[in-house]
């Protein structure tokens, strides 16, 4: 009996999800690029709030390797040493505001 292919149950990214993408992977790749959640926020056009639910939604829905760091801001997971510090900030979790 042949396996059924199982159905993607990913949606394709918003317009807003889509440009927060394109400029991490643009200009904030690796903790040394990293920019504040308030200045990216202000420089998208966009609240707090939505840039946060934009950024889960990268990360949880659409898998996409983003770290949201007190100190380094928001950034694109590039190399080991960004995946480590990551890791001690909980991958995968953003909080609006820091």
């Amino acid at each position: 009996m042949a396996k059924a292919k199982k159905r993607s149950t990913r949606r394709p990214l918003t317009a807003t999800e889509a440009h927060l993408w394109t400029c991490l992977r643009a200009f904030h790749q690796g903790h040394r690029a990293g920019i504040s959640p308030a200045t990216l926020a202000s420089q998208l056009g966009l609240s707090q709030r939505r840039l946060g639910a934009a950024l889960t939604a990268l990360v949880k829905i659409h898998g996409k390797p983003i770290c949201s760091h007190p100190d380094h801001g928001v950034f694109v997971i590039r190399d080991t040493q960004d995946a480590a510090l990551a890791q001690r900030c909980r991958v995968g979790h953003f909080t609006p505001g820091r």
